[in-house]
């Protein structure tokens, strides 16, 4: 079991490098292709704001996917504090723009440049100053300039609780002054682009991975300064058809919208995602029905990673920037033109090359970014919980006790307990001060006395046998008094033949008159030397039935001294003091 969890451990292990791996592989920005007019392919990338990059699924080059043309180019920024542009409106003079979310106190500021993309002045914010700001628009009168501080991007480790629109004179005049704004449910939302309707309000419209944006406005008169925000309430959904344009984010790229612009005469709107570029129609005003039930003309895009959009001041073209964040330091940062499209959306559903396409897309071409989400947490959560089942198998396994039949290392050994014996195999052990049969019994204990499993005692130092028989310890081969066996007569030094011993003993040696083999279920245990008063006693010299011997008497067997006690020796005896004579290596005898 231990091995088998260890293996899932480590494959899982495996797993979540290869994804972790894989993440990060395709979550890497994506160098542009300066020298061609196809936004890269292969390549993933991030959505906008504060440490936005967001891992996405890797970009199919897309058989029969529409190519965009190149955009023309109008200038070059070269000001190294403008590497995040994501704001974009055109003066009479040249352009105005902002950066994507910095903490960097000197790109916080709204930059003016000349037509040469040169910056001319640069305006600090009010207060505090922005958090995420992410778009810039104009008011119908083209007076008043909207700053959008709405960002709020789906991977930041907070998400915001109210979001805020700035404004100031067109003219820079003054600073830009704060509005604060709220969701109606609060719910957090990332939103990248910002109109300006008839009524002076301002229009957010929110950034999503798939499926319908959505339009907010204040529900009432903007506070101006460090005020409780103002609630918004939501107009209508927008969804923006389908396309096939190559860009760097693939399917993601093609749904979030990430700016917007409305052209001077106020009769268009536009919307552009990192592919393509949206344009409706505003009948009477009416910025909202235009982008929740018209149909736009759509013009492919070919920014290396573009978010801005901003109609030219006679509304002929459209003018866009890319976030040079997710680019190369080398990348430059042009602003380019293009002439809008006149042709709708393409119906993909009847496009005879469709099959092609989709037969040349990887699976995760058609992944979202929730699903993608969705997938690592899945394989996060799988690998939680089998890492869980894993330690606590572990833990478990070792507080487990070890199971009957078992050693200590895990190899067989008897089931059959030590103090259990067979009588009819197991051969005799010798007792201790008078333990009589296999095993020899307690000091005083009652030779009648039961042991578990049945098995009986064998009598000591003066215990009455059942038999009534005489205060003699059993039969067997000793010292001190021991007996032979029964019929026998191997006695040393005074021993008398079968002094004592019950009736079909069998031999063993103990020690101190430890008899042999009990005829009877052997058991019994430790036992002391007699004290006095009516009990045997071990034999004192000249008084008792038996001495140690002295001399040798046990026959000429050649003496074999290995695995026996060190004894003494005596000049008149040719064995040592204590040893029995003949005793050989694993001999069960008689001790002293």
């Amino acid at each position: 079991m231990l091995r088998t969890v260890s293996s899932v451990t480590v494959a899982l292990g495996l797993l979540g490098a290869t994804v972790a791996f894989t993440g990060a592989a395709v979550a890497a920005p994506s160098p542009a292709s300066a020298a061609g007019p196809v936004a890269l392919s292969g390549q993933s990338a991030a959505a906008s704001g504060p440490g936005s990059a967001v891992a996405l699924g890797p970009v199919s080059a897309g058989l029969g996917s529409a190519l965009a043309k190149a955009g023309k180019k109008q200038c070059t920024v070269t000001d190294s504090r403008l590497r995040e542009l994501s704001g974009l409106v055109v003066t009479r003079d040249g352009y105005i723009v902002i950066n994507d979310s910095t903490d960097q106190d000197s790109r916080k500021r709204v930059f003016y440049l000349d037509k040469d993309c040169q910056v001319t002045r640069d305006i600090p914010y009010s207060g505090a100053g922005p958090f995420d700001t992410e778009d810039l628009a104009l008011s119908p009168d083209r007076k008043t300039l909207w700053i959008a501080d709405t960002g709020d991007n789906v991977t930041s480790r907070q998400r915001r609780e109210r979001v805020a629109v700035w404004s100031m004179p067109v003219n820079a005049s003054k600073q830009p002054v704060l509005h604060r704004l709220s969701y109606p449910d609060g719910k957090p939302r990332d939103a990248e682009a910002l109109l300006i309707g008839d009524d002076n309000l301002p229009l957010i419209i929110t950034k999503v991975t798939a499926g319908k944006a959505e339009i907010f406005t204040p529900d009432g008169p903007l506070k101006t300064g460090a005020t409780e925000p103002v609630p918004m309430k939501k107009l209508g959904d927008v969804e923006l058809p389908k396309t096939d344009t190559e860009n760097p984010l693939s399917t993601f790229g093609r749904v979030a919208i990430t700016g917007a612009a409305r052209s001077p005469d106020g009769n268009r709107v536009v919307l552009r995602t990192y592919a393509d570029a949206f344009e409706y129609d505003v009948q009477n005003g009416d910025i909202v029905g235009a982008l929740t039930t018209g149909t736009p003309r759509v013009t492919a895009l070919a920014d290396p990673f573009g978010e801005a959009i901003a109609y030219s001041t006679d509304g002929k073209t459209f003018l866009t920037v890319s976030d040079a964040g997710h680019l190369d330091d080398e990348d430059p940062v042009d602003i380019l033109s293009y002439t809008p499209s006149t042709e709708g959306p393409k119906n993909l559903a009847e496009d005879p090359d469709a099959a092609k396409k989709s037969a040349g897309q990887s699976f995760l071409d058609g992944l979202t970014l929730n699903d993608i989400t969705y997938l690592i947490a899945s394989v996060g959560v799988l690998g939680a919980l089998l890492v869980g089942a894993g330690i606590f198998g572990i833990l478990r396994a070792r507080k487990r006790p070890t199971p009957a039949g078992k050693n200590g290392d895990d190899g067989p050994r008897s089931a059959r307990k030590d103090d259990e014996a067979d009588p009819a195999t197991d051969r005799a052990r010798g007792g201790v001060y008078g333990g009589g049969g296999a095993s020899g019994g307690v000091y005083g204990g009652s030779p009648n006395g039961e042991r578990p499993g049945g098995a009986r005692s064998g009598p000591v130092y003066g215990a009455r046998p059942a038999n009534g028989g005489g205060g003699g310890r059993p039969a067997g081969g000793g010292v001190y008094g021991g007996g032979g066996r029964s019929g026998e007569a191997a006695p040393g030094y005074g021993g008398r033949s079968g002094a004592g011993r019950p009736a079909g003993g069998g031999g063993g040696g103990g020690v101190y008159g430890g008899g042999g083999r009990a005829g009877g279920p052997p058991g019994g245990g430790r036992a002391e030397p007699p004290r006095s008063g009516g009990r045997a006693e071990p034999p004192r010299r000249g008084g008792g039935p038996a001495e140690p011997p002295r001399r040798g008497g046990g026959g000429p067997a050649e003496s074999d001294y290995r695995g026996r006690r060190s004894g003494r020796y005596r000049e008149d005896a040719p064995e040592p003091y204590g040893q029995p004579p003949g005793g050989n290596y694993g001999y069960r005898g008689d001790r002293y």
